[in-house]
């Protein structure tokens, strides 16, 4: 069986990004996922591994335990998790101007006969 260790590997392997990469986009430091994927550290928390799953579509119960279903959905893209984070960051009202923007889209998709992904 894989340790948590070997999976961290795994993901970084298969998303293809450096573990400072992915320590920031899960808001973690390089250091400690540099601990996880060496060993010196063999257990991650529930909120964490449910982070991994939304982020990068790797069920948070594989990651924990090694149990399961490995992926569990497409991985977001980079430019989507680039934009998460600037989301966070932004004020109410910019986030609805964004909102009011993507339904907009969303009409003119329509209107256009597009289909919605």
């Amino acid at each position: 069986m894989m340790t948590l260790g070997e999976r961290i590997k795994t993901i970084l392997s298969e998303r293809n990004i450096k573990q400072v990469e992915f320590a920031t986009a899960l808001g973690v430091s390089a250091n400690y996922i540099n601990q996880l994927v060496n060993g010196k550290k063999t257990s991650i928390s529930d909120t964490l591994a449910k982070l991994i799953e939304e982020t990068y579509g790797f069920s948070a119960q594989w990651v924990m335990t090694g149990e399961g279903e490995k992926n569990l959905t497409p991985p977001l893209s980079t430019a989507k998790i680039q934009f998460m984070k600037k989301l966070k960051k932004m004020p109410d009202d910019e986030v609805a101007a964004l909102l009011a923007f993507a339904n907009s889209l969303d009409h003119v998709k329509k209107a256009l006969g597009m289909k919605d992904e």
